[in-house]
């Protein structure tokens, strides 16, 4: 198959009703950040009507599935692949299986970005937080890079509702990460991730590289549809 013309189709898929717990606005502004993130992709945005409020628990994880399996069965038909919007990457294989797409969980993405830059990684993630973090380090197979999680003293609502006050918390925590031995910092909640130049700002504060792992999944969405469009191998031969 020749390498495809159109730009990919990629969905971001909240995995909860952001539209009813932070308004129609801050889903707008979110997609206006995923198109600038990936310019190359045609990138489009999902707030289920049902489902938890937030991902705060290993509980709220496991009502992804049921909230979003009618509409996965319908992704193929206007999507390439589709990024779920949650460190957690709940439900990833299940949605998988039932789209037939390539689901992206963007946690997974996120960390494995990291160990590409360091050697020693940690998480800042939201409070509470789903438990089982290193459960899932250990399946990818990256436990020995992973320093720990420290979350930043706010709950998912009070991030999207006032980021600002609680900067000076994040970097500290993020210092502490650092003083811990981790030489990259992975956000661990996507509510920090889309905090307007959060990254730089925390990267620049403590020394080392920050992931944004929203960012990470588009990429490596975008990549999954190149792989099953067949890429034909390149031609490195000199002219």
């Amino acid at each position: 198959m020749p390498y495809p013309s159109a730009r990919p189709r990629l969905l971001y898929q909240l995995a909860s009703p952001l539209h009813r717990t932070a308004g129609d606005a801050v889903v707008s502004r979110r997609l206006e950040m995923l198109r600038a993130w990936a310019p190359s992709a045609e990138v489009s945005i999902n707030s289920p009507e049902i489902g938890p409020s937030a991902i705060e628990s290993t509980a709220d994880a496991a009502m992804v599935f049921p909230a979003l399996f009618s509409a996965a069965g319908d992704w193929a038909d206007k999507h390439d692949a589709v990024i779920i919007g949650c460190f957690s990457d709940p439900a990833v294989d299940a949605l998988t299986e039932v789209s037939g797409l390539p689901v992206i969980g963007p946690g997974e993405a996120g960390m494995l970005a990291a160990v590409q830059l360091g050697e020693r990684f940690a998480v800042l993630s939201s409070d509470p937080t789903p438990k089982g973090l290193r459960r899932r380090i250990r399946g990818i197979g990256i436990e020995g890079n992973f320093v720990g999680e420290v979350t930043v003293g706010g709950s998912v609502a009070d991030l999207n509702r006032d980021p600002d006050t609680h900067l000076p918390a994040i970097v500290e925590r993020a210092r502490s990460c650092v003083a811990q031995g981790a030489d990259v910092l992975v956000l661990g909640c996507f509510a920090l991730s889309f905090i307007p130049g959060l990254p730089e700002r925390l990267a620049e504060a403590v020394g080392v590289p920050v992931v944004n792992p929203v960012i990470a999944g588009l990429k490596a969405a975008e990549a999954a549809v190149l792989y099953r469009a067949g890429l034909p191998r390149p031609n490195l031969r000199s002219a």
